[in-house]
């Protein structure tokens, strides 16, 4: 109740993404975890974390699915 989310008016309209992925690590499935957050003004406005409905077989093969993912 007393945190919220705080835009800032006189910030610059500057889009950041951040986009991560983990490998493999559902020990039972082998899928990997992958997430993105995208900031505007010093304040989030989109945001998610998924399972990947795939496997991987490489730690740049999972970035690039997440990084794909997040800019599409």
């Amino acid at each position: 109740m007393n945190y919220r989310i705080t835009y800032k008016t006189d910030a610059k309209l500057n889009l950041t993404r951040y986009v991560d992925s983990d490998f493999a690590d559902c020990k039972d499935t082998y899928h990997s975890t992958k997430g993105n957050i995208f900031i505007i003004t010093e304040g989030p406005v989109s945001w998610e974390s998924k399972r990947q409905k795939t496997i991987v077989l490489s730690m740049v093969e999972v970035e690039y699915m997440g990084f794909s993912r997040a800019i599409t």
